[in-house]
């Protein structure tokens, strides 16, 4: 990367080598040390049912969990080992950057470089846990910091009026791979249009074949994806469009959802990067950057941002949906971030709230010290025990359908059991609707595992009558942090 002034600013080699040893101890610690979330557990029920794709999202990030599986991955390193084939993934990719920028700096060398980047994006407690979960997210980040590469490359040569063919139909590939694994990629093909359109030297390429060919190649990657919703009555775009956020919501401004975003995004992915966030249009800070990948990052981050926060305004939104807005400025963030102070207090930051998250997640929410409630974190314990539980008592009342309230809860106790005939009954529809699987159960006496979250008119609705048999008490250091009921529910009704 061309830095045309001194880098004082950059920490030593053997400052960022040891900021690398600690977030690399921390994200083995994420991956191995901690139990797996509800939507981890939904999707790895996804994989164990392979579909052309599935009601919440797209199905790449499950067939790559049924590879692992079929690999034997799973069974060496658990049901998070993808995501460390993911991130070699990424890491190769910001590798690649720094290589092809940097060939004119006479400044800093090219590990030096990549250290730095892959610590500061690593750094964001985000773009780390997100990494290593099998959320979807962690193979966008790596099929994004691809395409990234590829389409910038592009765009930099088409600038220079040269063509660059196996970048762009590359890069139309992961971007077609992106499209395939989370519905937010629309936001970097909307960049990619953006900077070709408003850019002089680029708008040549609107003559040139290769461009619709490549685009052509994006839409073919994403077949299974709309075959699914064309057999389903485009149930998951409507879903993601409307129906997840309840009739009427664009009627309802809701300013502390709006917050709450703005707030969590803020903390979440670091906050210290408002720096980068404000420099990327700055020109004292872009001017040395590369031209075409700067504005590719700049309009998905806009793009992005604009779009997360106008939802907020109006329904619940999570922060890290917006996490490829940030790739793009991680990526660049030498140009971006030259404050020693802001780096390490980043550092600083991020290292202390990931060891403080693993902590709440792995040995026990802190809530059992200080006052609050994580259902999140507090759901995520006890599930080697539950299952036991639940088996015993299916076993003792000669029941074989076994449900749970929520999906997530479903899917967990799923996992648990190693039985993939454990069904949701959920009060919106699920992929398990999709299976058939609560009809198939119709007019059958079902076990159902009830958490303290899920409401009690769901299963009263559900059933002719409904029967509690047993509480069970998940505590750690000898404090309740979470409840569960079983009961038993006659005549059940989908």
């Amino acid at each position: 990367m061309q830095l045309t002034t001194p880098h004082a600013y950059l920490p030593s080699i053997r400052s960022l080598g040891v900021v690398a040893g600690l977030l690399l101890l921390l994200k083995l610690l994420v991956t191995f040390g901690m139990a797996p979330l509800g939507d981890e557990a939904y999707y790895w029920r996804w994989a164990q049912t392979p579909e052309l794709s599935y009601f919440d999202h797209p199905p790449l990030g499950a067939w790559l969990i049924a590879a692992g599986q079929t690999l034997g991955l799973n069974a060496l390193f658990g049901i998070r080992a993808v995501t460390l084939l993911t991130t070699a993934g990424t890491l190769y990719f910001i590798w690649r950057i720094i290589g092809h920028y940097r060939s004119n700096d006479a400044y800093v060398s090219h590990g030096h470089l990549f250290l730095f980047v892959a610590t500061m994006m690593f750094a964001s407690p985000t773009m780390l846990v997100w990494s290593s979960l099998i959320y979807h997210d962690h193979l966008l980040i790596f099929l994004a910091s691809g395409a990234f590469f590829y389409l910038g490359r592009y765009l930099d040569r088409a600038g220079r009026q040269q063509n660059d063919f196996a970048g762009l139909y590359v890069g139309a590939l992961f971007l077609g791979l992106m499209g395939l694994t989370k519905y937010s990629s629309v936001f970097l093909g909307l960049a990619l249009a953006f900077v070709i359109l408003f850019s002089s030297k680029l708008r040549w390429q609107l003559k040139s074949p290769h461009l619709y060919l490549a685009a052509m190649l994006t839409f073919a990657c994403m077949l299974p994806l709309m075959a699914w919703n064309y057999a389903n009555d485009w149930a998951s775009f409507g879903f993601h469009l409307d129906q997840r956020h309840g009739q009427g919501w664009l009627e309802r401004f809701n300013p502390i959802a709006l917050f709450n975003f703005v707030a969590a995004t803020w903390i979440l992915f670091g906050p210290f990067l408002i720096v980068a966030i404000v420099n990327q249009f700055r020109r004292k800070y872009t001017q040395h950057a590369p031209r075409y990948l700067m504005r590719l990052a700049q309009y998905t981050f806009v793009l992005s941002t604009l779009a997360f926060a106008t939802v907020s305004a109006f329904a619940y939104t999570l922060w890290y949906w917006s996490d490829l807005a940030y790739l793009g400025l991680l990526l660049l963030i030498p140009y971006l971030m030259r404050t020693k102070l802001m780096i390490w207090a980043h550092y600083v930051f991020g290292i202390s709230l990931i060891a403080l998250t693993s902590f709440h997640y792995i040995v026990a929410p802190i809530t059992v010290w200080v006052p609050g409630y994580d259902k999140e974190a507090s759901s995520v314990y006890g599930w080697s025990e539950i299952a036991e539980w639940v088996e015993t008592t299916s076993q003792e009342q000669d029941l074989d359908q076994i449900a749970a309230l929520r999906f997530q809860s479903a899917s967990m106790l799923s996992l648990a059991m190693n039985d993939v005939d454990v069904f949701a009954i959920d009060s919106r529809p699920t992929q398990f609707d999709y299976w058939q699987m609560p009809q198939k159960a119709a007019g059958q006496d079902v076990l159902i595992l009830k958490d303290e979250v899920a409401p009690n008119g769901l299963l009263e609705s559900r059933f002719d009558a409904v029967e509690l048999l047993d509480e069970l008490s998940i505590t750690r250091f000898g404090v309740e942090i979470y409840r569960y009921q079983l009961y038993v529910g006659r005549n059940f009704k989908p």
